[in-house]
């Protein structure tokens, strides 16, 4: 792929993303670094917040074997995520990066139940996950380049699977009735940046405008408890989704030597912030190609 080409993605990309986004994790450099065949391995950290928005079915079998469905719409409060990745990295060009993540990441936020009786109180508890799975791929080309400024471009998607947390709530409806189970949450977020760079010295600036999206899902296996007694089962699975679309990125780059880079980096939207760290090791040796 050329990288006009690729810089064609890059928008096009954006335009696509624009209609969803929450906070991501961690970019990095906005540009190309590494070099033709060049090869890195290197490490980030990344702590987000955010707010989604939750709305599915609920479904609720009772010990007669009736069933109820109804749809139930949920905001998810301060989600806040701390994010451990690995990342193996490949130079295809002097102006073109592709990379690989894995890692892991948890998560913990207030989940509230909302009720469409505007006379009804908003219920809420907190959902506490542990470490789980978290991994994803990516790319970043520099575009264009004129006397210390640089204009490049990245594209990544990151899956995220953070562990279950126990869970209950009060029912919007039924201040005597609680919710009591497990929620799982498992979601996917894409981010499309743009972004100028300028070198002074081993120091590397840049700034730009992002899109961002996320798609998944919060699933919550329990039972409705009446007076201490489980009066039947609850189960919910609802589809997420970002409060905000548009963001910005910032961050610097320190080249410490001709093989080892490390950078700071934050990324804003109105309801959203993450800042992050990261470090990457280029070994003298190339692949040759």
């Amino acid at each position: 792929m050329k990288i006009s080409s690729f810089a064609t993605a890059i928008v096009i990309g954006m335009g696509v993303l624009v209609s969803t986004a929450p906070a991501g994790a961690p970019m990095g450099p906005a540009t190309a670094f590494l070099g033709e065949g060049r090869w890195a391995v290197g490490g980030e950290y990344g702590y987000e917040q955010t707010d989604l928005d939750a709305f599915g079915t609920v479904t609720e079998r009772f010990l007669n074997d009736s069933t109820f469905f109804w749809t139930q719409p949920f905001r998810i409060d301060d989600l806040t995520s701390n994010m451990f990745f690995g990342t193996l990295a490949f130079g295809i060009s002097d102006n073109w990066d592709i990379f690989a993540r894995v890692g892991a990441a948890d998560a913990k936020d207030k989940i509230v139940a909302l009720s469409a009786d505007t006379d009804a109180i908003e219920r809420q508890n907190d959902f506490d996950g542990s470490f789980g799975l978290a991994w994803g791929a990516g790319t970043r080309a520099t575009f264009c380049r004129s006397g210390p400024w640089s204009f490049g471009g990245l594209m990544q998607v990151t899956w995220f699977r953070p562990g279950n947390s126990d869970f209950s709530v009060v029912d919007p409806l039924i201040p005597d009735e609680s919710w009591v189970g497990e929620v799982e949450l498992s979601y996917w977020q894409a981010q499309a940046a743009l972004a100028a760079t300028y070198q002074v010295d081993k120091w590397r600036f840049w700034a730009g405008p992002f899109l961002q999206f996320i798609r998944g899902d919060m699933d919550f296996n329990g039972a409705a408890v009446l007076n201490g007694a489980g009066v039947s089962t609850i189960r919910w699975t609802s589809e997420l989704q970002e409060s905000t679309q548009v963001g910005g990125h910032f961050g610097a780059n320190w080249e410490v030597s001709d093989v080892f880079d490390v950078w700071v980096e934050g990324q804003i939207t109105g309801d959203s912030w993450l800042v992050g760290v990261g470090a990457m090791i280029r070994p003298e040796k190339s692949f040759g190609i």
